[in-house]
């Protein structure tokens, strides 16, 4: 009996849904870049339960005429290429035909379509490889696709699909990708009645950054356009000094189809060299325009992979186009002047200004994006049935933003997080302090005792490198080596404090230390009084994958000390922090808490998962506030680590397993001197 069989369309069908579909988003892609191809001007998208209860695109495309609708569900059926020759010059998004084959084999499908032309449309129903129906139908011009039940004929690839908001998160960064790509198209996109994402379709490649990722990030672009033969490189990057902590803010663009080319993004980055530090990443919205023949898209499935016929000229192209625009940009601080007189004359009309280099100015939205007035009057299409639900964006204009609360006591403004003030003193070493402020401030310098503290009476003074700080009164720990009675002796290569007892020296970590002191108040619930309030909140702006995580996590977060609240899309308030974490600057609790959001991506989705990807942020936060072995620090903060490790029982390691304190007994120590 033959052991090769062939096998049926259905079973072939859903072997190769496995490498188109793999999760909603790639549903949500193939149906969009058909509507794009179709020469849509409107696209709106509606999705509920993280897409894989229902996806709802419609278009106002060209649409198809009956004969077509049918074949369209047919593996291997495109109107895009013909003849072996059309492979080399492609320029449709989609053209395998491939993707209604594998979305409508896995879930419950039903497509519409008119022609402007025809006075009526078509509608298909199938459910799974069998058409319930095909009929005639009232729509719109255009084309609607509904997909529901995805995967429900494959349990077992459905029950490792990720939680809704996470399936919701991936579908939104592509629509933001496919909208920036395309800024002459509206699109507009309803998750679970909200509107998560709307672009007023102008054609203008700022007014759609800025519909996407919002005001900040767009407010540090500077424009790029260049041209090396038959190479053009334009869009925008930001300027040196807004760089980020990681690569999510960099979209690469090779005929308006969204890749990930190293290529590119090693050019753009070695621009950037000696413009931005080493472990800041810029961000970019960059175009490559090119031949078709001289790129080969077909190289993935997925079609994000692509290969250059000439690598050496398009790493030169991006670099050059790169360099150039920020070798335009002025000084910063000749800018910073020039912006100060140009106030300056608005009141005084004699004011002088400055001479500056800038080339050009700093892109600005068109005023009915920034108003978002678009919204709500334009870009609606008129649907066979009820329209789409109709939430109100959550992308807050500038003009809307949160204005600074009133000064209220003991709260700390972001501005002076931002900008420490000077102090007339003398300049002195970087100190780093580890203690909140409450502490640091307990006793002022000009604070006399009280007579119940009055002072011992007058020793002989000893050198000030032989003072010993004596501890507080010992806590009763048996756990806790340091309960014991003692004096700090110093510190040697400002990375380890000497912490002397009746019979033992113990050598403390200082990062070691204060990472599990940092990690011990994050696990703990805190209550009001161990948590600083902001006068003014500080805006997170996320990618959608970071903030989806942030947004499962934010109850943990919240009972951690970071008071954070959502703030429309993919933005989120800070509204306070642990007391613990008060000596960071403004920039630097921005920096931790947008690495957070990146840890809480990271993991499994089994059980607990989410528990242990908590756990583990909350390691490396810890890790990253904590002081650095070789900064220099005071006395004061080596006496309140080891007041606070006085606290914790079992210190034996920090979160990342690397010893906290090493023991040497006063023996051992005569023994290497070969005492008896």
């Amino acid at each position: 009996m033959a052991k090769i069989n062939l096998l049926d369309t259905q079973t072939s069908n859903l072997i190769a849904a496995g490498e188109v579909v793999e999760r909603p988003a790639n549903v949500v892609k193939e149906l969009l870049e058909n509507a794009i191809d179709a020469k849509s001007r409107t696209i709106v998208t509606e999705i509920s339960g993280g897409g894989v209860d229902m996806i709802r695109i419609t278009d106002n495309g060209s649409g198809m005429e009956k004969e077509d609708i049918p074949l369209c569900v047919r593996r291997h059926a495109t109107s895009k290429i013909r003849t072996p020759e059309d492979l080399a010059a492609i320029s449709t998004l989609g053209f395998r035909g491939e993707a209604l084959a594998a979305i409508s084999s896995t879930s419950r499908f039903t497509i519409m379509s008119k022609r402007r032309e025809d006075a009526l449309g078509h509608q298909m129903v199938m459910e799974g490889e069998e058409v319930l129906s095909f009929e005639e139908c009232g729509c719109a011009d255009g084309t609607t696709v509904i997909v529901q039940d995805l995967f429900f004929n494959q349990p077992a690839r459905r029950k490792f699909l990720k939680r809704a908001q996470t399936e919701s998160a991936a579908i939104l960064q592509y629509l933001q990708r496919i909208a920036i790509s395309h800024p002459e198209i509206a699109f507009k996109h309803i998750a679970d009645g909200q509107v998560k994402l709307q672009t007023v379709g102008n054609g203008k490649l700022l007014d759609c950054i800025y519909s996407v990722y919002g005001q900040e990030f767009s407010s540090a672009l500077t424009e790029v356009d260049h041209s090396e033969g038959a190479l053009r490189i334009h869009g925008y990057v930001t300027r040196p000094e807004c760089g980020r902590t990681n690569h999510n803010f960099q979209s690469f663009y090779i005929n308006s189809r969204f890749v990930k080319s190293g290529t590119m993004r090693f050019a753009m980055e070695e621009a950037y060299k000696s413009f931005v530090k080493s472990e800041k990443f810029p961000g970019c919205v960059l175009f490559l325009t090119l031949d078709p023949e001289k790129v080969d898209v077909n190289v993935h499935p997925a079609k994000l992979e692509v290969r250059f016929d000439d690598e050496r000229s398009i790493f030169n192209a991006v670099y050059h186009a790169v360099r150039g625009a920020l070798n335009s940009l002025s000084n910063r601080l000749a800018r910073d002047e020039y912006e100060r007189a140009v106030k300056l004359s608005q009141t005084k009309p004699e004011t002088v200004l400055p001479k500056i280099s800038e080339t050009k100015e700093r892109p600005v939205p068109s005023p009915e994006v920034k108003s978002g007035a678009f919204r709500e009057t334009k870009n609606e299409l008129s649907l066979f049935s009820s329209a789409p639900s109709r939430g109100k964006s959550h992308l807050i204009p500038e003009e809307n933003q949160v204005a600074p609360s009133k000064t209220v006591v003991e709260k700390i403004s972001v501005s002076k997080l931002f900008d420490q003030p000077k102090t007339a003193e003398k300049p002195a070493p970087a100190i780093f302090s580890v203690k909140p402020a409450a502490v640091i401030e307990e006793k002022p310098a000009e604070e006399k005792p009280t007579k119940e503290e009055a002072p011992a009476p007058a020793k002989e003074e000893a050198p000030a490198e032989q003072m010993a700080m004596e501890s507080v009164i010992p806590v009763e720990n048996e756990n806790n080596p340091l309960s014991l009675t003692g004096a700090i002796r110093g510190t040697v290569f400002n990375a380890y404090i000497l912490y002397e007892t009746s019979d033992t020296l113990y050598l403390i970590d200082k990062h070691a230390a204060h990472e599990r002191i940092l990690y011990e108040a994050l696990k703990k619930n805190h209550k009001s009084e161990s948590v600083q309030l902001f006068m003014e909140p500080l805006l997170l702006t996320l990618t959608p994958s970071e903030s989806a995580a942030l947004s499962e996590h934010i109850k943990e977060m919240q009972e951690a000390g970071f008071l954070l609240e959502e703030f429309g899309d993919n933005s989120f308030l800070l509204r306070g922090i642990p007391t613990e974490f008060v000596t960071l600057s403004g920039d630097a609790i921005k920096k931790l808490m947008e690495e957070s959001a990146q840890e809480l991506m990271l993991g499994g989705v089994g059980r607990g998962a989410g528990e242990k990807r908590f756990d583990r942020t909350l390691y490396s936060m810890a890790c990253k506030a904590a002081v650095k072995a070789g900064i220099p620090s005071t006395d004061a903060d080596h006496k309140w680590i080891v007041d606070k490790l006085r606290e914790i029982d079992n210190i034996i390691v920090c979160p990342h397993g690397r010893p906290v304190l090493v023991p040497f007994t006063k023996k051992q120590i005569e023994n290497l001197f070969l005492r008896t």
